[in-house]
Formats: structure tokens, sequence, C-alpha cells
């Protein structure tokens, strides 16, 4: 039986893969940075076997198709100079292909194989060194559950100082 737990974790493994990306060099600045990632998983609550949604519901759970959090995240020096996005976290079956970069954005094909499979596609526009804003989408498969996601993502640096809060 398929767990919320299990179709939310699913679902995160697949949204935290662009949670890492943060600007390439020339487009970032060292510090904390805020990412806001929007993910869109349409039919994640139909994944669920209905006697376990039926017992969720009765202890006032919901499952939305569409979930959206914020992080932040320390970006060094070795980051910004780097000119490459940082490893895919949640994501070590993952490679990407066909990658694109200019002083505007950034773009690339993903193919997943293992426990996630499928492709995906990522594009990020840059304003400078201090925003960006990106869209990713991938179909296929997470543990051998059917995914269709997209996502969208913005990327705000708040501060020199990583110790700083907004």
């Amino acid at each position: 039986m398929l767990s919320r737990k299990a179709v939310l974790k699913a679902g995160l493994a697949l949204g935290m893969i662009t949670l890492p990306v943060v600007a390439l060099a020339a487009h970032g600045k060292v510090g904390l940075w805020e990412i806001t990632t929007h993910m869109n998983m349409p039919g994640m609550a139909s994944q669920i076997p209905p006697e376990a949604m039926a017992r969720m519901k009765a202890m006032g759970v919901q499952m939305p198709d569409a979930q959206s959090f914020t992080s932040q995240h320390c970006m060094t020096a070795e980051e910004v100079a780097a000119d490459k996005p940082p490893p895919m976290r949640n994501a070590k079956s993952c490679t990407m292909t066909n990658m694109s970069h200019d002083a505007h954005g950034f773009s690339a094909d993903m193919v997943c194989t293992g426990e996630m499979e499928g492709q995906g596609h990522i594009t990020m526009a840059y304003d400078g060194d201090t925003h960006y804003s990106g869209n990713y989408s991938f179909k296929g498969s997470a543990n051998g559950h059917p995914q269709n996601m997209t996502t969208s993502f913005e990327g705000k640096w708040i501060s020199p100082d990583c110790g700083a809060t907004k």
C-alpha cells in the first residue's frame, strides 16, 4: 500500500532536483540566496489507494496537486566560479544533456534512470546577478509510480552574509 508519506517523498524528491539550482558564474553573487519553488503534480492524490485516502481525509489531511516551498542556500565563491549548476541532490541517477547557457539564461535536458526514470527539461533566465527564474518539467516514474510534474522557481540574492535571514 502506497502511503501519503511515500507519495510526498517521491514528489518532493522530484521537486528537490531544482532546489539547489542557483545562479551560474557571472550570474550570481556569493552569499545568501532564497529559492522559491512552485511544484505542480497533477493526479498525485490519485496514486494513493482509496482506503488510505479515506483515512487521511478522516484525519483532516488533504493531498494537494500543487505545493510551494522556500529554502535558503549559501552560495560559495566556488559555486559562483564553477560556471555550472551544482550537483542535483536526490537525483543521483540523472544526467543533464544538451546544456546551453549564455549571459541571459540556461537550458538543459535531463535523463534519469534507476529509482527515478524519465525525461525532463529545465530553463532559466537571469535578470542580473541578484535574481533568476525558471521552469522545470519531468515525465516518467519515481519508485515505480508515474510522475508528471511541472515546476517554476525563482532565486533572489538576500545578503552577502550567509548568517542573515530574511
